[in-house]
Protein backbone atom coordinates (compact mmCIF):
# COMPACT_ATOMS: atom_id res chain seq x y z
CA UNK A 1 0.00 0.00 0.00
CA UNK A 2 1.75 2.96 -1.39
CA UNK A 3 -1.27 5.46 -1.89
CA UNK A 4 -4.07 6.43 0.44
CA UNK A 5 -7.24 8.44 -0.78
CA UNK A 6 -8.81 9.86 2.39
CA UNK A 7 -12.40 11.33 1.50
CA UNK A 8 -13.25 14.04 3.97
CA UNK A 9 -16.11 16.08 4.51
CA UNK A 10 -14.70 18.01 7.38
CA UNK A 11 -17.16 16.22 10.19
CA UNK A 12 -15.69 15.52 13.02
CA UNK A 13 -15.84 11.75 12.03
CA UNK A 14 -13.72 12.85 8.45
CA UNK A 15 -11.50 14.59 10.80
CA UNK A 16 -10.82 11.31 13.51
CA UNK A 17 -10.50 8.88 9.76
CA UNK A 18 -7.83 11.56 8.91
CA UNK A 19 -6.12 10.70 11.84
CA UNK A 20 -6.22 7.42 11.48
CA UNK A 21 -5.04 7.52 7.89
CA UNK A 22 -1.96 9.87 8.84
CA UNK A 23 -1.13 6.70 11.58
CA UNK A 24 -1.18 4.37 8.15
CA UNK A 25 0.89 6.74 5.68
CA UNK A 26 3.30 7.26 8.15
CA UNK A 27 3.60 3.05 8.93
CA UNK A 28 3.38 2.37 5.07
CA UNK A 29 5.54 5.04 4.02
CA UNK A 30 2.80 5.95 1.94
CA UNK A 31 1.51 9.15 -0.28
CA UNK A 32 -1.94 10.67 1.28
CA UNK A 33 -4.50 12.21 -1.38
CA UNK A 34 -6.89 14.29 0.57
CA UNK A 35 -10.28 14.60 -0.92
CA UNK A 36 -13.16 16.86 -1.02
CA UNK A 37 -16.40 16.44 -2.54
CA UNK A 38 -18.43 19.66 -3.23
CA UNK A 39 -21.84 17.49 -4.20
CA UNK A 40 -24.50 19.25 -6.28
CA UNK A 41 -28.23 17.95 -5.99
CA UNK A 42 -29.26 15.53 -8.85
CA UNK A 43 -32.03 17.87 -10.02
CA UNK A 44 -30.29 20.85 -10.02
CA UNK A 45 -31.42 22.36 -13.57
CA UNK A 46 -28.37 24.00 -15.18
CA UNK A 47 -29.52 27.58 -15.02
CA UNK A 48 -29.16 27.12 -11.07
CA UNK A 49 -25.70 25.65 -11.16
CA UNK A 50 -24.47 28.77 -12.89
CA UNK A 51 -26.22 30.96 -11.15
CA UNK A 52 -24.03 29.21 -7.94
CA UNK A 53 -21.06 29.00 -10.09
CA UNK A 54 -19.14 31.73 -7.65
CA UNK A 55 -20.53 30.30 -4.64
CA UNK A 56 -18.91 27.29 -5.11
CA UNK A 57 -15.90 28.34 -6.28
CA UNK A 58 -15.91 30.89 -3.18
CA UNK A 59 -16.43 27.23 -1.24
CA UNK A 60 -14.30 25.46 -2.91
CA UNK A 61 -11.45 28.26 -2.57
CA UNK A 62 -12.66 27.68 1.56
CA UNK A 63 -12.30 24.08 1.54
CA UNK A 64 -8.99 23.93 -0.17
CA UNK A 65 -7.68 26.61 2.22
CA UNK A 66 -8.41 24.59 5.37
CA UNK A 67 -7.21 21.34 3.67
CA UNK A 68 -3.98 22.93 2.63
CA UNK A 69 -3.46 23.76 6.69
CA UNK A 70 -3.84 20.58 7.78
CA UNK A 71 -1.88 18.97 5.47
CA UNK A 72 1.11 20.89 6.43
CA UNK A 73 0.46 19.63 10.06
CA UNK A 74 0.48 16.27 8.47
CA UNK A 75 3.36 16.84 6.41
CA UNK A 76 5.54 17.59 9.79
CA UNK A 77 5.30 13.26 9.78
CA UNK A 78 6.75 13.01 7.10
CA UNK A 79 4.42 12.25 5.18
CA UNK A 80 3.77 13.10 1.34
CA UNK A 81 0.32 14.87 0.62
CA UNK A 82 -1.73 15.97 -2.19
CA UNK A 83 -5.14 17.73 -1.39
CA UNK A 84 -7.33 17.86 -4.32
CA UNK A 85 -11.21 18.29 -4.97
CA UNK A 86 -14.19 17.72 -7.13
CA UNK A 87 -17.98 18.21 -8.17
CA UNK A 88 -20.22 15.82 -8.39
CA UNK A 89 -23.42 14.21 -7.80
CA UNK A 90 -22.76 11.31 -5.95
CA UNK A 91 -20.19 11.65 -3.25
CA UNK A 92 -19.32 7.89 -3.65
CA UNK A 93 -19.50 7.69 -7.42
CA UNK A 94 -16.79 10.84 -7.13
CA UNK A 95 -14.35 9.05 -4.72
CA UNK A 96 -14.68 5.53 -6.02
CA UNK A 97 -13.70 7.30 -9.30
CA UNK A 98 -10.73 9.45 -7.99
CA UNK A 99 -9.45 5.93 -5.85
CA UNK A 100 -9.44 4.71 -9.82
CA UNK A 101 -7.92 7.62 -11.36
CA UNK A 102 -4.78 8.08 -8.62
CA UNK A 103 -4.49 3.88 -8.36
CA UNK A 104 -5.18 4.24 -4.12
CA UNK A 105 -4.39 0.90 -2.65
CA UNK A 106 -6.49 2.04 0.29
CA UNK A 107 -9.35 4.25 0.96
CA UNK A 108 -9.74 5.69 4.56
CA UNK A 109 -12.75 7.05 5.30
CA UNK A 110 -15.05 7.98 8.66
CA UNK A 111 -18.67 5.93 8.45
CA UNK A 112 -20.71 9.57 9.64
CA UNK A 113 -21.09 12.50 7.86
CA UNK A 114 -21.27 16.18 8.57
CA UNK A 115 -24.86 16.09 9.49
CA UNK A 116 -24.35 14.27 12.70
CA UNK A 117 -27.15 11.91 12.47
CA UNK A 118 -27.29 8.91 14.71
CA UNK A 119 -26.84 6.47 12.35
CA UNK A 120 -23.76 5.57 9.38
CA UNK A 121 -23.59 6.42 6.03
CA UNK A 122 -24.16 2.58 4.98
CA UNK A 123 -26.25 2.42 2.09
CA UNK A 124 -25.18 5.48 1.12
CA UNK A 125 -21.17 6.88 0.77
CA UNK A 126 -19.12 4.11 2.87
CA UNK A 127 -21.60 1.01 1.50
CA UNK A 128 -21.19 1.80 -2.11
CA UNK A 129 -17.32 2.72 -1.80
CA UNK A 130 -16.58 -0.30 -0.16
CA UNK A 131 -19.23 -2.47 -2.70
CA UNK A 132 -17.60 -0.31 -5.71
CA UNK A 133 -13.88 0.73 -4.72
CA UNK A 134 -11.27 -1.61 -6.17
CA UNK A 135 -8.90 -0.35 -3.40
CA UNK A 136 -9.06 -2.20 0.30
CA UNK A 137 -11.18 0.48 2.00
CA UNK A 138 -11.03 1.25 6.18
CA UNK A 139 -13.82 2.70 7.86
CA UNK A 140 -13.61 4.59 11.00
CA UNK A 141 -16.52 5.10 13.19
CA UNK A 142 -16.46 8.15 15.34
CA UNK A 143 -15.93 6.58 18.57
CA UNK A 144 -13.11 4.26 17.02
CA UNK A 145 -9.80 3.99 19.20
CA UNK A 146 -7.13 5.14 16.32
CA UNK A 147 -4.44 2.65 15.93
CA UNK A 148 -1.53 4.29 16.34
CA UNK A 149 0.81 2.33 13.96
CA UNK A 150 4.39 4.12 13.02
CA UNK A 151 6.10 0.53 13.78
CA UNK A 152 3.22 -1.44 13.05
CA UNK A 153 0.19 -2.05 14.72
CA UNK A 154 0.45 -5.15 17.75
CA UNK A 155 -2.49 -6.83 17.40
CA UNK A 156 -5.24 -7.58 14.43
CA UNK A 157 -8.14 -9.31 14.52
CA UNK A 158 -9.13 -11.72 11.17
CA UNK A 159 -12.17 -13.66 11.33
CA UNK A 160 -11.21 -16.44 8.55
CA UNK A 161 -13.88 -18.26 7.11
CA UNK A 162 -11.00 -20.55 4.85
CA UNK A 163 -12.10 -18.43 1.37
CA UNK A 164 -9.44 -17.85 -0.50
CA UNK A 165 -9.96 -13.88 0.60
CA UNK A 166 -9.68 -14.93 4.36
CA UNK A 167 -6.14 -15.62 3.18
CA UNK A 168 -5.52 -12.38 1.64
CA UNK A 169 -6.72 -10.49 4.39
CA UNK A 170 -3.89 -12.69 6.60
CA UNK A 171 -1.16 -11.53 4.09
CA UNK A 172 -2.79 -7.91 4.66
CA UNK A 173 -2.90 -7.76 8.25
CA UNK A 174 1.00 -8.95 8.84
CA UNK A 175 2.29 -6.40 6.56
CA UNK A 176 0.41 -4.64 9.36
CA UNK A 177 1.65 -6.07 11.93
CA UNK A 178 4.41 -4.72 14.21
CA UNK A 179 7.60 -6.99 14.24
CA UNK A 180 6.36 -8.17 17.59
CA UNK A 181 3.24 -7.83 16.96
CA UNK A 182 0.37 -11.04 17.33
CA UNK A 183 -2.60 -11.90 14.76
CA UNK A 184 -6.10 -13.03 16.41
CA UNK A 185 -7.36 -15.60 13.75
CA UNK A 186 -11.17 -16.35 14.50
CA UNK A 187 -13.44 -18.87 12.99
CA UNK A 188 -17.43 -18.68 13.61
CA UNK A 189 -19.29 -21.46 13.54
CA UNK A 190 -23.24 -19.60 12.45
CA UNK A 191 -25.37 -22.43 13.02
CA UNK A 192 -28.66 -22.80 12.60
CA UNK A 193 -30.20 -26.23 14.17
CA UNK A 194 -33.49 -27.90 13.53
CA UNK A 195 -36.34 -27.25 16.42
CA UNK A 196 -36.31 -30.67 16.82
CA UNK A 197 -32.95 -30.34 18.58
CA UNK A 198 -33.95 -28.11 21.12
CA UNK A 199 -36.91 -30.19 22.28
CA UNK A 200 -33.80 -32.63 23.16
CA UNK A 201 -31.88 -30.16 25.20
CA UNK A 202 -29.66 -29.17 22.14
CA UNK A 203 -29.22 -25.57 21.41
CA UNK A 204 -25.45 -25.61 20.37
CA UNK A 205 -23.87 -27.34 17.19
CA UNK A 206 -20.90 -27.76 19.45
CA UNK A 207 -22.91 -29.97 21.54
CA UNK A 208 -23.84 -32.07 18.96
CA UNK A 209 -19.93 -32.17 17.86
CA UNK A 210 -17.71 -31.48 21.11
CA UNK A 211 -14.81 -32.28 18.46
CA UNK A 212 -15.76 -29.44 16.02
CA UNK A 213 -13.27 -26.74 17.86
CA UNK A 214 -10.33 -28.47 17.78
CA UNK A 215 -10.92 -29.44 14.18
CA UNK A 216 -11.20 -25.81 13.29
CA UNK A 217 -8.27 -25.41 15.38
CA UNK A 218 -5.92 -27.63 13.64
CA UNK A 219 -7.48 -25.88 10.25
CA UNK A 220 -6.58 -22.61 11.77
CA UNK A 221 -3.21 -23.40 12.59
CA UNK A 222 -2.66 -25.04 8.97
CA UNK A 223 -2.90 -21.84 7.28
CA UNK A 224 1.30 -21.12 8.85
CA UNK A 225 1.27 -18.09 10.53
CA UNK A 226 3.82 -18.65 13.70
CA UNK A 227 2.45 -17.57 16.90
CA UNK A 228 -1.47 -16.56 15.63
CA UNK A 229 -3.52 -16.91 18.75
CA UNK A 230 -6.27 -18.77 17.74
CA UNK A 231 -9.79 -18.46 18.51
CA UNK A 232 -12.95 -20.45 17.88
CA UNK A 233 -16.70 -19.41 18.46
CA UNK A 234 -19.89 -20.16 17.89
CA UNK A 235 -23.41 -18.25 17.35
CA UNK A 236 -24.20 -15.02 14.94
CA UNK A 237 -20.99 -14.17 13.19
CA UNK A 238 -20.63 -10.28 13.00
CA UNK A 239 -21.66 -10.20 16.69
CA UNK A 240 -18.94 -12.60 17.59
CA UNK A 241 -16.32 -11.05 15.77
CA UNK A 242 -16.87 -7.69 17.44
CA UNK A 243 -16.79 -9.32 20.92
CA UNK A 244 -13.85 -10.89 19.76
CA UNK A 245 -12.02 -7.80 18.75
CA UNK A 246 -12.95 -6.50 22.02
CA UNK A 247 -11.87 -9.92 24.30
CA UNK A 248 -8.30 -10.13 22.68
CA UNK A 249 -7.82 -5.60 22.89
CA UNK A 250 -7.22 -5.90 18.90
CA UNK A 251 -6.21 -2.35 17.37
CA UNK A 252 -8.24 -3.15 14.01
CA UNK A 253 -10.58 -5.51 12.26
CA UNK A 254 -9.10 -6.94 8.86
CA UNK A 255 -11.38 -9.07 6.69
CA UNK A 256 -11.89 -10.10 3.12
CA UNK A 257 -15.36 -8.94 1.43
CA UNK A 258 -16.02 -11.80 0.10
CA UNK A 259 -17.15 -14.99 1.77
CA UNK A 260 -16.74 -18.49 1.24
CA UNK A 261 -19.70 -18.64 -1.07
CA UNK A 262 -17.54 -17.12 -3.59
CA UNK A 263 -20.28 -14.69 -4.58
CA UNK A 264 -19.86 -11.96 -6.35
CA UNK A 265 -20.63 -9.25 -4.35
CA UNK A 266 -19.42 -8.25 -0.54
CA UNK A 267 -21.45 -9.00 1.64
CA UNK A 268 -22.36 -5.80 2.94
CA UNK A 269 -25.81 -5.93 4.66
CA UNK A 270 -24.67 -9.18 6.52
CA UNK A 271 -21.29 -9.75 8.12
CA UNK A 272 -19.34 -6.94 6.53
CA UNK A 273 -21.68 -4.30 6.99
CA UNK A 274 -22.30 -5.36 10.92
CA UNK A 275 -18.87 -5.27 11.67
CA UNK A 276 -18.16 -1.68 10.54
CA UNK A 277 -21.47 -0.65 12.07
CA UNK A 278 -20.90 -1.95 15.33
CA UNK A 279 -17.21 -2.39 15.95
CA UNK A 280 -15.10 -0.11 18.48
CA UNK A 281 -12.09 -0.42 16.23
CA UNK A 282 -11.18 0.79 12.56
CA UNK A 283 -12.64 -2.17 10.35
CA UNK A 284 -10.15 -2.84 6.99
CA UNK A 285 -12.53 -4.64 4.17
CA UNK A 286 -9.85 -6.52 1.68
CA UNK A 287 -10.75 -6.54 -1.78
Amino acid sequence: MKRILLPTDLSESADHAMRQAVEMAVHLKARLDVFHVVTLHAADPGHLKKALESYLKELEEEVFADLSERSAKIRERGVDVEVSLARGVSAAEAIVSRAKEIEADLVVMGTHGRTGVKKLLMGSVAEKVIREAEADVLTVGPDAKIAEGEAGFDRILVPVDFADYSVKAIGVAKSLLAPDGRLVLQHVVETALHPSFYAGGVTRMFQLDPELPGRIREKLSSMGVAGAELVVTEGEVAPEIVAAAEKHDAEMIVMGTLGATGLDHVLMGSVTERVVRKASVPVLAVK
